[in-house]
C-alpha cells in the first residue's frame, strides 16, 4: 500500500462542455467554483472520454477500459459483466463506496451505498428524489421552465445525498464517493435565477460554416441523427437553423452548467470545512460534451472537439502542484489514477496514474464508437470510417474549430495516423481475460503464458504514444 492513501471524491456531471469553465479560457463561462478548484490543482488541457456519448464512457469509467473491451460501443448496448469494476477494486482494498446520482454503466455495478437517481430529470418515475420533491409540492418530472427551487432540485439533491454519505461512512476506512449530476443534459432546466443568467450575456459565436454539413461522412451523419432530427431541436434536418432556437438553447445551457459549478462548490466546501481537504483527491470531470449546434447540429455521438474533448480538474493538496496544466488524459486514467493511489495492483486497465509525475503518460487520445475511431494527436485529428473506407483530417494547430477537412490534401498525414489509429485497435486486449484463462502445459502453452503475464491493459496506449510521436 503507498503511504498515503486518500478519500476520492469523484463529481461528474453530465455533457459539460470545456467552455462551461472559464478557467479553459472561455470569457462568457460563470464557473467559480470550479475555477478555484484548478487553481488550488491541476487542469488537463487535453483531457478526451473514452467515447463521446453517456454509456459507453460511464463504462469506461468503471471498467477502465476502451469501448472495444467492455462491449458498449454506442448507447443501448449492454457492457460485458465479467470485468472487474472500480468499486470491486476499491472495495477490496478496503475503501467504503458510495455512488450517487446517475449511473448508465451499462449494467450493474455494486457500491456499498447507493442513492440512484431513477433515469433522466425527465422521467417520472418513482424514486427518493420524487418522493423529496412531493413532499414539497413538486413533480419528478421537470421541464422548462422549472418550478423547483434551486435549493430543492436534483443536482442538489444529489450533493446533499453525497454529504450526508460521506459524513455517514465508517469512521475507519477511507471512501470513494462517485456524486454524479444530471445537468446540464436536456431538459434545459436550470431552476430559479439561473433561467435568466445568461439572458443578458455575450456568448461566443456559432462554430459553423454554411454548407458543411453537405461534407460530413455518410455515418456520422446516420449517428448524429441526421435522418430523423429529435422535436424542439433548431435543426430542421434541411441545414438550415432556427436561430431564435438556438439562442435560447445556449443560454439556458450555460446557465444550467453555471447551476452545477455552484452545486459543486457546496459539496468541496463541506469537504474542507470537515476536516478533508488535505486527505482527499477531488476530481471534477463529465462523461462527454455537447455540440449545441456547433457544426450546425446538436447531438454527441461525433468527434468534434465540442463533444470529444471535454474539462478534467483534480486536486490533492501536497501532491498535484496549485494552478498547474497537464495535458493529454482520458476516462480509463480516472480508473487507473484511483486504483493507484488506493494501493490496488490492477495491471488490466488501460490507463494510467495521472498523479505519478514520473509514469510515463499518453501523448495522444484514441476512441471507438460504434463502428467509428478517432485519433488526436498535438497536430492532427484523424476521423476513420471502415465500413465506408472514408475519414477526414483536421489541423488542430492551424483549424482548432475544425472546419476543413484536409484528408484529400495530407495523403503522407493521414496514412501515417491511420496506421498507428488501426494498429492500435488491432492491439486492444482484455488482458484480464487472458490473465485468468491462460494455463500452463506443453513448451509452447509455456511461453505463451510467460507473455501473457508479462501484458498490461496500458500496452496498446504506450504503443499508440510512441508511434504518433516518430
Amino acid at each position: 500500500m503507498p503511504a498515503r492513501r486518500p478519500n476520492i471524491l469523484l463529481v461528474m456531471t453530465d455533457s459539460s462542455r470545456r467552455d462551461t469553465l472559464s478557467c479553459y479560457g472561455a470569457k462568457h463561462a460563470v464557473s467559480p467554483n470550479l475555477d478555484r478548484l484548478a487553481a488550488e490543482g491541476v487542469r488537463f488541457e487535453q483531457a478526451h472520454t473514452s467515447a463521446p456519448v453517456c454509456t459507453p464512457a460511464r463504462a469506461s469509467l468503471l471498467t477502465g477500459t476502451h469501448t472495444p473491451v467492455h462491449g458498449c460501443v454506442e448507447n443501448g448496448i449492454s457492457r460485458r459483466p465479467d470485468l472487474r469494476t472500480l468499486p470491486q477494486l476499491l472495495g477490496g482494498a478496503g475503501y467504503h463506496t458510495i455512488m450517487v446520482g446517475k449511473t448508465h454503466f451499462g449494467g450493474p455495478a455494486a457500491f456499498d451505498f447507493e442513492s440512484v437517481l431513477g433515469g433522466e430529470k425527465s422521467a417520472d418515475v418513482e424514486d427518493d428524489y420524487a418522493r423529496q420533491l412531493a413532499a414539497h409540492g413538486f413533480g419528478r418530472a421537470s421541464a422548462p421552465p422549472n418550478p423547483v427551487p434551486p435549493e430543492l432540485f436534483c443536482d442538489a439533491y444529489l450533493v446533499d445525498r453525497t454529504i450526508e454519505a460521506i459524513d455517514r461512512r465508517p469512521p475507519d476506512r477511507p471512501f470513494f464517493a462517485f456524486c454524479s449530476l444530471p445537468s446540464p443534459h436536456s431538459p434545459l432546466d436550470p431552476p430559479g435565477e439561473w433561467a435568466t443568467l445568461f439572458s443578458g450575456a455575450e456568448l461566443p459565436a456559432l462554430n459553423h460554416r454554411p454548407g458543411e454539413e453537405a461534407e460530413r461522412p455518410t455515418h456520422l451523419e446516420k449517428l448524429v441523427g441526421r435522418r430523423g432530427v429529435e422535436a424542439g431541436d433548431a435543426d430542421s434536418g434541411g441545414g438550415e437553423l432556427d436561430l431564435q432556437v438556438v439562442d435560447r438553447q445556449r443560454r439556458l445551457y450555460y446557465g444550467l452548467a453555471a447551476y452545477c459549478d455552484a452545486q459543486v462548490g457546496r459539496l468541496v466546501d463541506w469537504l474542507d470545512a470537515n476536516g478533508l481537504r488535505e486527505d482527499t483527491l477531488v476530481v471534477f470531470t463529465t462523461d462527454h460534451g455537447q455540440q449545441y449546434y456547433d457544426h450546425g447540429f446538436n447531438d454527441k455521438h461525433t468527434f468534434y472537439d465540442e463533444s470529444w474533448r471535454i474539462p478534467l480538474v483534480m486536486r490533492w493538496p501536497g501532491v498535484t502542484a496549485a494552478g498547474s496544466v497537464g495535458q493529454w488524459a482520458m476516462t480509463t486514467d480516472l480508473t487507473a489514477t484511483f486504483a493507484a493511489v488506493a494501493g490496488v495492483e490492477a495491471p488490466t486497465l488501460q490507463g494510467f496514474d495521472l498523479t505519478d509525475p514520473t509514469a510515463e503518460r499518453r501523448t495522444c487520445a484514441a476512441s471507438v464508437l460504434h463502428r467509428s475511431l478517432a485519433l488526436a494527436t498535438d497536430d492532427w485529428k484523424l476521423e476513420y470510417y471502415p465500413e465506408d473506407g472514408t475519414g477526414r483530417l483536421f489541423d488542430r494547430k492551424n483549424d482548432p474549430g475544425e472546419q476543413y477537412d484536409r484528408w484529400a490534401h495530407q495523403p503522407v498525414v493521414w496514412q501515417r495516423l491511420l496506421e498507428a489509429l488501426l494498429t492500435w485497435r488491432a492491439d486492444l486486449t482484455d488482458v484480464q481475460y487472458l490473465q485468468e484463462h491462460t494455463h500452463q502445459g506443453g513448451p509452447v502453452a509455456q511461453r505463451v503464458a510467460a507473455q501473457t503475464a508479462r501484458r498490461t491493459g496500458a500496452d496498446a496506449e504506450l504503443r499508440l504514444s510512441r508511434r504518433v510521436q516518430c
